[in-house]
């Protein structure tokens, strides 16, 4: 769908709401519509969010230049997909933590803290964040799959987005996990635990996938899109 010179792809879903979202490094636009949404009503919804949609196409085409992280505030990060403006809170009177307020993500830290200090408070809060959703989508797969790790971490990876250990059943997922949306997050969890049935990436493995999680190709390829 284009909207103001805008091409936009929609994905209709079981879904209650409507989801917006704009990835890097080129700025596309990806909107998650409710089944029973008409063309009209997507348009529409587009039209109401085209400011919004230009502010953070400009930001996520300059994502990609900020590959050197500075931890200041005005930079951009994600979260679940979302692109946010950092902003740090130096003070002494509140303990350390992330906030999320509006577009921003406000991290509260010492009036000395330097940017690597920085970096662990917000990476401590991402990983937070994204436990939950993991067991819950382990618990989730392991009846799906009928199979069940024995521990699983997450970890801050520099190539891989998951991994599997077979022998011990362990599972790895990548920190960066926390920045992806939450579909994105399913899919690096039921391909490992699919590493449980089938070892390598078989046909064998590539049927599992297609017949628990249709288009896991389209999510693997966007994954692989952007470096980690």
């Amino acid at each position: 769908m284009n909207v103001n010179g805008i091409d936009i792809q929609v994905e209709r879903k079981p879904i209650k709401n409507i989801h917006l979202a704009v990835y890097p490094p080129d700025g596309r636009v990806h909107i998650s519509a409710p089944e029973g949404y008409s063309d009209a009503q997507v348009r529409s919804y587009a039209m109401r969010k085209m400011a919004w949609i230009m502010e953070k196409q400009e930001v996520a085409t300059s994502f990609e230049r900020q590959s050197e992280r500075e931890y200041v505030s005005g930079e951009a990060h994600y979260y679940f997909g979302a692109l946010y403006r950092l902003k740090v809170v130096r003070t002494n009177t509140a303990l350390q933590h992330v906030e999320r307020n509006g577009d921003y993500l406000e991290v509260f830290v010492r009036e000395n803290a330097k940017p690597e200090h920085i970096q662990n408070v917000l990476f401590e809060w991402y990983r937070a964040e994204l436990k939950p959703h993991i067991e819950n989508f382990i618990e989730k797969w392991r009846h799906n799959l009928g199979v069940s790790p024995e521990s699983w971490e997450i970890r801050l990876m520099t190539s891989k987005w998951g991994s599997c250990t077979p022998k011990t059943k362990r599972l790895l997922f990548n920190l960066e996990l926390a920045k992806k949306d939450l579909l994105c997050i399913e899919y690096i969890v039921v391909h490992e635990m699919a590493h449980l049935i089938e070892r390598t990436h078989s046909d064998k493995f590539k049927l599992i996938l297609d017949r628990n999680f249709p288009k896991w190709e389209n999510i693997q390829k966007q994954l692989n899109e952007y470096h980690i």
